[in-house]
C-alpha cells in the first residue's frame, strides 16, 4: 500500500519560477543602488599633451601583456592567435582524450600536472607582466 505525500506541491512554473524573478529584481537593483551610490573612479582625466603616458592594462590581461612583450612584432600573431586558439582547442579536446574513470585529483596525475602548469605559468607571466 502506497503511503500518501502530504507534501504541498509547489509548480515549477509559475510558482517557483516567479520567486526566482522577484529574487533576481531584488539582486539587480541593489546593484544598481550601489554603484549610484558608490561610483568607481576611472582615473585622472586624460591630458592629451602628455606624452609620457603608457597605458596598461587591467590585471587580468597582464599574461598577454608579457607574452606581447616577448615576442617581437613579425610574430605577434603568436600570442595574440595562436597560443589563445590552442588553449582553446585543448579545453575543447582534453575531455575526449581523458579517459580515466577516476574523480579524485591524487588519483589523475597527468591531468593535475597540466593543469597545475598551466596554473603556474599564468601567475608567472601576470606577475612579470605587472613589473614589465
Amino acid at each position: 500500500m502506497a503511503e500518501k505525500n502530504d507534501k504541498k506541491q509547489v509548480l515549477f512554473y509559475p510558482d517557483f519560477l516567479f520567486k526566482e524573478a522577484i529574487a533576481a529584481l531584488i539582486v539587480v537593483i541593489a546593484v544598481v543602488a550601489l554603484a549610484l551610490a558608490l561610483p568607481m573612479k576611472v582615473g585622472d582625466p586624460a591630458d592629451p599633451s602628455d606624452s609620457s603616458f603608457k597605458p596598461r592594462p587591467e590585471w587580468y590581461f597582464m599574461a598577454p601583456f608579457y607574452l606581447l612583450k616577448i615576442f617581437p612584432s613579425s610574430l605577434e600573431i603568436v600570442p595574440t592567435v595562436v597560443l589563445p586558439g590552442l588553449v582553446f582547442i585543448a579545453l575543447m579536446v582534453f575531455p575526449f582524450l581523458d579517459r580515466n574513470p577516476e574523480t579524485s585529483p591524487r588519483k589523475r596525475p597527468v591531468a593535475m600536472a597540466l593543469m597545475g602548469g598551466g596554473v603556474v605559468l599564468t601567475i608567472l607571466f601576470t606577475v612579470l607582466g605587472i613589473s614589465a
